[in-house]
């Protein structure tokens, strides 16, 4: 199987399998970093493999939760033989162990859709919320799309499922009983 490259879109498809736009469901083969960032993915189908740009708004909230071999529900935006990766869901859990104190990380969707709702009011609350607490470690940070923007504003804690609808008034309230159930 060939690499066919094309030099203005810089990531295109392995062989000649072009997926279509929108959605498609895979298994990770590779995963390509760039100046220590996550950049791209080899995904392979049933219908053969491609290899996908990610969205600058996915590359970092990936990093940590993406493996090779992990199966993965993918929306793409395919012109010509540029292939963009718009949001990957993984669709298997990873399982977390932890050696020492627990902490917390919560991310919160800032995508337009949520902002429009009190995403970055809400991200700033719990940002504030977050260093109040000085017993507890935790991380407050933004993130993309989490896929349910009708429910938004929509965070995710690690380890466990997605959170909507928190609004920035009640964050802290919401922030002190996710820090009792982490205890």
């Amino acid at each position: 199987m060939s690499l066919v490259v094309d030099s203005k879109a810089g990531v295109t498809s392995k062989g000649n399998y072009i997926p279509p736009s929108g959605p498609i469901s895979g298994l990770l083969t590779s995963l390509q970093e760039s100046k220590g960032a996550l950049r791209s993915l080899t995904v392979e189908t049933m219908w053969g493999s491609f290899q996908a740009k990610l969205a600058k708004h996915l590359r970092q909230p990936l990093a940590a939760e993406l493996t090779q071999g992990m199966a993965v529900r993918l929306w793409l935006r395919v012109k010509g033989s540029k292939i963009r990766a718009l949001l990957v869901v993984p669709l298997e859990a990873r399982q977390v162990l932890y050696t020492g104190p627990r902490e917390a990380c919560i991310w919160v969707c800032t995508s337009k859709s949520c902002c429009r709702k009190g995403g970055s009011e809400l991200l700033k609350t719990l940002q504030e919320a977050a260093q109040s607490q000085s017993d507890a470690r935790l991380e407050v940070k933004k993130c993309g799309c989490l896929g349910a923007c009708k429910k938004g504003p929509s965070l995710k804690v690690r380890g466990d499922r997605k959170v909507h609808q928190v609004s920035p008034c009640s964050a802290p309230q919401w922030l002190a009983t996710v820090l009792r159930s982490r205890n």
